[in-house]
């Protein structure tokens, strides 16, 4: 990988450029019914269509279109891969890294020597390197928040939304993993647990225990 911020952070703008590319195509592939059930289940005020509902609201429930599926269909990312898996453009490490990405809860460690941040992967384990102008405000070590993130190369870009939590929703999280004999990962792949992220986001504040068990 290139080394020096400044190589990191032309290589990062062209990651988010085709990220921006690929979740639109996406979105423009999904169903409106399917959008607008998205929409309603976060309870957001959903009428004949979505136009009164502003972008920021939009793109939570356009991150449960995408990145999520009922069991036995295929999610919108994947059928835009498919469609794409030809490419063999750098654009390919980014399409790549979306229909594998992974969303959980992290707490940030402190920023990385090149640029970017380091965080824990309080729900998976781990650490995680994460260059992304979304993240920039959740930069304090020991923030804690859920995000969808996509490994593109030696470090990893965030999906899109972003929910602030604190160290008693995660807490909260573990206790229902320890005390359901729960996969950390069966966890968080669940669309209900997406769901209850961007629920919290959007200031539906309830705990986990309603929407993860």
């Amino acid at each position: 990988m290139a080394q020096g911020a400044d190589e990191i952070r032309e290589f990062y703008g062209r990651c988010a450029a085709a990220r921006q590319r690929f979740q639109q195509m996406a979105v423009q592939a999904t169903p409106r019914p399917k959008l607008e059930e998205q929409a309603k289940k976060l309870g957001l005020p959903v009428g004949e269509e979505l136009a009164q509902l502003d972008e920021g609201e939009l793109a939570y429930a356009f991150d449960l279109a995408i990145y999520t599926a009922p069991p036995g269909r295929s999610r919108a990312i994947d059928r835009v891969a498919r469609q794409h898996a030809s490419l063999k453009t750098e654009a390919v490490l980014v399409l790549n890294g979306l229909t594998h990405s992974w969303l959980s809860v992290f707490r940030v460690i402190g920023p990385h020597p090149e640029m970017g941040l380091v965080l824990e992967d309080a729900l998976l384990g781990g650490e995680v390197w994460v260059v992304d102008e979304a993240l920039e405000e959740f930069g304090q070590p020991e923030t804690v928040f859920a995000a969808r993130v996509a490994r593109v190369w030696g470090f990893a870009i965030a999906c899109g939304v972003v929910a602030r939590l604190d160290e008693t929703m995660l807490a909260g999280f573990r206790g229902v993993i320890a005390e359901g004999g729960l996969d950390p990962a069966t966890l968080t792949e669940d669309p209900r647990f997406a769901r209850a992220m961007w629920q919290r986001a959007l200031g539906f504040h309830f705990g986990p225990e309603r929407h993860l068990t």
